[in-house]
C-alpha cells in the first residue's frame, strides 16, 4: 500500500508542476505582452516606408523607428497628450491626418507656428530667409541621374539633401503663415510628394513620433532568387535618419 500512495503522490506532485510550469510560462507571455504594448504606445513604434517621397533620406522598403517621447505621452483613445511639445524644424516625423487617422505619413517639418512659407521659382524661404542650394553628388540607385539631381538644401543653421527634378516645374506657393497648434510639412523628394502643399498643415496633436534609425532596407526593385526575394540594402541597416 505504501507504494501505491506513493505513485499517486508522485503523480500528483508531478501535475501539480507542470500546471506551475505552465502558469509561470503565460505570466511571462503576458508580461511580455503588456511590455510589448507599453514601449509601442508610448516609447518606439516601427513603421515601414511605402514610397519614395522622404528619398533620399528614406527610401521605399526601409525599416525605421520612430522615438514619441519627444512629442509627449498621448492618452488612450484620446487626442490629449501629456507633456507634449511642438517638433523642431527639421524633424523627420511620423502623423496621421485629420481626413486618414488610421493612415501614417511621413515628412520633414519646416514650419512651425507662426512661421511664413513661401516657394518662389522652387526655393523654400522661411519668414523672409531664402534657403541655399548645392548640388551633390547622389548614389545612382536611389534616382535616374538623366532626370533627377541631387542638393543639400540649408536654411537656418539646418541642411538635408533633396531630390529635385532637372527640368523642374518651379510652382510658386504662399507666401503662408502657419496656424496655432499645427506644422507645415514637405517631402525630401521636393517634385514628387503630395504634402501641406497640396493638403495643408497638420494639427501638432497628429504628430506621432520622431524618426532616428534605419533598422532595416529591402530593395524590391533589385530582386534575387528567381525574381522572389528582395536585395538587402546593408549599407542602410543601423543608419540615423536626420
Amino acid at each position: 500500500m505504501r507504494f501505491a500512495n506513493t505513485a499517486v503522490g508522485a503523480t500528483v506532485e508531478g501535475d501539480w508542476a507542470k500546471m506551475k510550469n505552465w502558469k509561470e510560462y503565460l505570466e511571462n507571455i503576458l508580461i511580455a505582452v503588456v511590455l510589448a504594448l507599453i514601449v509601442r504606445s508610448f516609447l518606439v513604434t516601427g513603421y515601414k516606408v511605402p514610397t519614395a517621397s522622404m528619398a533620399p533620406t528614406l527610401l521605399p522598403g526601409d525599416f525605421i523607428f520612430a522615438f514619441k517621447v519627444p512629442y509627449g505621452f498621448r492618452i488612450p483613445f484620446s487626442n490629449l497628450k501629456l507633456m507634449a511639445r511642438a517638433p523642431e524644424a527639421g524633424d523627420v516625423v511620423v502623423f496621421s491626418y485629420p481626413d486618414q487617422p488610421r493612415v501614417t505619413y511621413v515628412k520633414r517639418v519646416m514650419g512651425l507656428p507662426g512661421d511664413r512659407i513661401e516657394i518662389t521659382e522652387g526655393r523654400f524661404s522661411l519668414n523672409g530667409e531664402e534657403a541655399k542650394y548645392e548640388v551633390k553628388e547622389g548614389d545612382e540607385s536611389v534616382f535616374n541621374p538623366e532626370m533627377f539631381k541631387m542638393v543639400t538644401e540649408k536654411i537656418q543653421g539646418k541642411e538635408h539633401k533633396l531630390v529635385l527634378l532637372k527640368e523642374r516645374q518651379k510652382k510658386n506657393f504662399g507666401p503662408h503663415i502657419v496656424p496655432p497648434g499645427e506644422v507645415f510639412l514637405l517631402g525630401d523628394n521636393r517634385d514628387s510628394s503630395d504634402d501641406s502643399r497640396y493638403w495643408g498643415t497638420v494639427p501638432i496633436h497628429r504628430v506621432e513620433g520622431r524618426v532616428f534609425l534605419i533598422w532595416l532596407s529591402l530593395d524590391w526593385q533589385k530582386r534575387i532568387w528567381e525574381n522572389r526575394w528582395p536585395t538587402l540594402r546593408s549599407e542602410r541597416i543601423g543608419q540615423s535618419v536626420n
